[in-house]
């Protein structure tokens, strides 16, 4: 099932609040954040991290920073 465009929203909004925190060197959970979307997301744990690695590789694609802990996966 395609993503919509809400949920796309959801999604890049957690990744670059994960990513701004990781950048500033802040400690965070990706495991609540996760479970945070699963509140909104009506997606498994794998389709919300395998879209946070799409994100991540569309920013490697532009040479840009990533978080580390979700290696690009291109689709």
């Amino acid at each position: 099932m395609d993503w919509s465009q809400q949920e796309v929203q959801f999604i890049i909004a957690d990744y670059f609040a994960m990513l701004e925190l990781e950048l500033e060197n802040i400690k965070y959970n990706k495991s609540e954040h996760r479970a945070a979307l699963l509140q909104i997301i009506k997606r498994s744990k794998g389709s919300i991290e395998f879209k946070h690695q799409n994100i991540s590789a569309v920013l490697s694609r532009m040479e840009l920073p990533f978080i580390s802990g979700y290696k690009p996966k291109f689709n």
